[in-house]
C-alpha cells in the first residue's frame, strides 16, 4: 500500500471533542468564526470574535460591525456579505503594522436572514484570487 500525501487545503480531523456546558446560560455561549486553512499562516483576529453576528452592543453601533484582522503577506482584504450577488467591502490598512486591516461593514440588510459573512484575502503573487480566511453567520 502506497502513501499519497494530500495536497488539498482541508485536512481530515484527527480528534473530535464534544464540550457540554449544561450550567452555562445559552445567551452567554459564544462561538468563534469558522477558520479556513490560510488563516493558520500567522493571521490574528481582533474583532469581531463572536462567530454569530447580531445587531446590538456586541456588534458595534446598530447595523455596523467593525472588522479588524492581521493578515501577513496580504495585498488586499475584504469582507464579503452574502453568497449570490455578494457585496464586497474592502478593508484598509491602518496603524503602524502593515499586516493590520480594518473597516466598518454595514450589515443592516442581512440581520433578519441567515447570511454568510466571510473575511477573504488576496496574497502576493495571486492578487486576483481571494482566499476565504474566516466565515461568520447572522
Amino acid at each position: 500500500m502506497e502513501f499519497t500525501p494530500q495536497t488539498s487545503e482541508s485536512l481530515p480531523g484527527i480528534f473530535n471533542f464534544l464540550v457540554e456546558c449544561s450550567g452555562a446560560a445559552a445567551d452567554r455561549v459564544e462561538t468563534y468564526p469558522r477558520q479556513y486553512a490560510p488563516w493558520k499562516d500567522g493571521c490574528v483576529l481582533y474583532s469581531p470574535l463572536d462567530g454569530k453576528l447580531s445587531p446590538g452592543p456586541k456588534s458595534g453601533e446598530g447595523n455596523t460591525v467593525g472588522f479588524k484582522v492581521a493578515v501577513p503577506r496580504a495585498v488586499a482584504v475584504a469582507v464579503v456579505v452574502g453568497t449570490v450577488g455578494s457585496e464586497w467591502v474592502m478593508l484598509k490598512q491602518r496603524g503602524q503594522e502593515e499586516d493590520a486591516w480594518e473597516g466598518d461593514v454595514d450589515l443592516m440588510k442581512v440581520w433578519n436572514s441567515v447570511a454568510r459573512v466571510a473575511v477573504c484575502a488576496a496574497f502576493e503573487g495571486s492578487a486576483d484570487t481571494y482566499s476565504t480566511l474566516l466565515e461568520y453567520t447572522t
